[in-house]
């Protein structure tokens, strides 16, 4: 499934969609797991949104979502296209956005909100539901990663919570207003059904509009993964879900704790 070309899009691009990766029932299967968790309790929300549902970290109390994120094909496909030989599952993190809402996921890099440095740090974003541009779709500025330039990460929605570390990061300069020159920025992309993915890098550009359609969800679900090259770094102003109280390495030195990342994947 892995090409030497399509390793070669990834690292051009910043981003590839791959069509039928995984069973459209094991995505189904998510799904409605999901929906248990929605229907259930509503504190699980871990961030204030309207017209929506987001939930993450799950794997490490939910048996089938470490299954769907460790003993799938995604650690393989994503440790191929990082070029590393091993994969090591860092959070999962579910996006449902209803029919009609006008929420919308400002563009945004993901690295500068996670405590790691390296190249070889990439996510997995599964269709669970069939989406397009018009129903809330990722969208990437085409080889933005490449530029070496990582922007302030800031809050999504009102999400007082991440507010409090993410205001440590005013040093970093602004994301550009990509919306007021889109002319000025090639996008990408992609319609995409259950089992679809689509694998981006940490310091791509990316983002998603709101959900036109008034009749259709939009559910994804991002599983984030770390390679060989990547190393803690908890400084100031990143996401502590995952802490350096909480591992058994110190910053500088590679995430080699099972516990909190585990070996999901190895070339050998």
């Amino acid at each position: 499934m892995i090409s030497e070309e399509l390793i070669q899009q990834y690292e051009r691009d910043g981003a590839v969609c791959i069509k039928g990766a995984i069973d459209p029932a094991s995505a189904a299967s998510v799904l409605a797991n999901l929906d248990v968790l929605i229907d259930g309790d509503n504190d699980r929300w871990t961030t204030i949104r309207e017209g929506g549902f987001s939930d993450r970290h799950l794997w490490p109390t939910m048996p089938w979502m470490y299954d769907f994120c460790a003993k799938s094909a995604l650690p393989e496909i994503v440790g191929r296209l990082m070029r590393s030989q091993a994969a090591r599952l860092y959070f999962d993190h579910t996006f449902i956005r209803d029919a009609g809402t006008a929420q919308t996921t400002p563009w945004h890099q993901d690295r500068p909100y996670w405590p790691f440095l390296g190249k070889q740090i990439a996510s997995v974003w599964v269709a669970l539901t069939a989406c397009k541009k018009a129903s809330s779709s990722l969208q990437f500025v085409r080889g933005s990663h490449a530029a070496g330039k990582v922007y302030r990460p800031i809050p999504f929605g009102n999400d007082g919570g991440s507010s409090e570390f993410l205001g440590q990061n005013k040093s970093l300069d602004l994301m550009p207003d990509i919306d007021a020159a889109p002319d000025d920025f090639e996008l990408l992309c992609w319609d995409v059904v259950p089992g679809d993915v689509i694998v981006f890098g940490g310091e791509v550009i990316h983002g998603a509009s709101d959900n036109a359609e008034n009749m259709e969800r939009r559910a994804a679900l991002s599983i984030r993964y770390v390679g060989d090259d990547v190393i803690w770094d908890p400084r100031p102003g990143t996401d502590p879900m995952v802490n350096d109280d909480m591992v058994s390495f110190e910053p500088g030195e590679p995430p080699h704790d099972d516990k909190w990342f585990p070996n999901v994947w190895s070339a050998g």
